[in-house]
C-alpha cells in the first residue's frame, strides 16, 4: 500500500522489527514514525535506523485530546528516552509530593493546562475534582521530570510506583535495564507484598522464540546498571502477556495472575 507513516506503541514496533520479512520487506515509502506510550527501546531504534527510519515520540492521554509533548525525530538520539517538549499551546509541569514545581531531574507528577485538556468528566464530579489542583492544572497520575533544557521524561505511572523500604522504584526504569539482553521479548515489573520491605519488585519475563535466559544471567546483567534494591528480588518466566488493544502490558491481571506466587 506504500505507507508513509506509522504511528503505533513500542510494541507494535518490535513485534515488526522481529518479523522474519523485516530484512526483506520494502519501506522506502515510510517517511514518518511517531511513537507513544513509553520510550522505544534502544534496540528497537537501531533497528529502525538501520533501515534508514527514526522515531517522533510523544506523551498524551485522551484527556489532552490527546498530546501534551512531543519529540522531533531529530532530536531522538540526542534526547533518547524523553517524550520531548511541550506543545506551543500547553504547559507541561513537574509537580512534587506537597504540590510545589520541582526541580529538574526530580521525579514527580506530570501536570498539564492548556486549551486541548478538558474541563471535566462528564458527570463525574468526583473524579473532576480528583484530576484538578486549585490551579487548574490537571494531575495526569503519570511520574516523570524534565531535564535541564525543559525536555520531559516520563518514568511510570504512580499507581504503578514500588515502595520498597521507603525508597521509591519506578518500574519503567527497571524494564528499561532488562529490555537491553536480547533474549527478552518484553517484560513487566511489578511490586509484591514482602513482609520485611513492605514491597519489593519482581519482573516478569517474555522471552522471544527460541531464546533463553536463566535468573543468574538477568541479575549478573542488573548488578551495575541498577541500585541493589531495585533490582527483581523475584523473577518469572511466561509464555504470554496479558495485553491491551493497542498493545500495552496489562499489570493489573499480572498482579491477579502472579498473586501468591514465589
Amino acid at each position: 500500500h506504500r505507507a508513509t507513516t506509522i504511528s503505533g506503541v513500542p510494541t507494535t514496533y518490535q513485534m515488526l522489527c522481529e518479523h522474519r520479512a523485516w530484512d526483506t520487506t520494502d519501506l522506502s515509502s515510510l517517511n514518518k514514525l511517531t511513537c507513544g506510550g513509553s520510550a522505544v527501546p534502544l534496540r528497537v531504534l537501531e533497528a529502525y535506523e538501520q533501515r534508514g527510519l527514526r522515531f517522533s515520540n510523544g506523551y498524551g492521554m485522551t484527556e489532552t485530546a490527546p498530546g501534551a509533548t512531543t519529540l522531533p525525530a531529530a532530536r531522538s538520539r540526542e534526547k533518547a528516552g524523553s517524550s520531548g517538549l511541550p506543545h506551543f499551546f500547553t504547559d507541561v509541569r513537574i509537580a512534587d509530593f506537597d504540590g510545589a514545581v520541582a526541580a529538574p531531574g526530580s521525579v514527580g507528577e506530570i501536570q498539564i493546562k492548556g486549551p486541548n485538556v478538558i474541563h471535566e468528566y462528564w458527570n463525574r464530579p468526583g473524579a473532576t475534582a480528583e484530576s484538578y489542583d486549585a490551579g487548574g492544572w490537571f494531575k495526569s497520575g503519570d511520574m516523570g521530570y524534565k531535564d535541564n533544557d525543559g525536555f520531559v521524561f516520563v518514568s511510570d505511572r504512580l499507581k504503578d510506583m514500588i515502595i520498597s523500604g521507603g525508597e521509591n522504584i519506578y518500574p519503567a526504569e527497571v524494564e528499561q535495564a532488562i529490555t537491553e539482553l536480547d533474549a527478552v521479548g518484553s517484560v513487566a515489573v511489578i511490586g509484591v507484598p514482602d513482609e520485611k520491605w513492605g514491597e519489593v519488585p519482581r519482573a516478569v519475563i517474555l522471552l522471544r522464540e527460541g531464546a533463553q535466559l536463566t535468573e543468574a544471567e538477568l541479575r549478573a546483567h542488573l548488578e551495575g546498571r541498577l541500585a541493589r534494591y531495585k533490582i527483581p528480588k523475584t523473577v518469572m518466566f511466561v509464555d504470554e502477556m496479558p495485553r491491551t488493544a493497542s498493545g500495552k502490558i496489562r499489570k493489573a491481571d499480572l498482579r491477579k495472575l502472579t498473586a501468591g506466587q514465589a
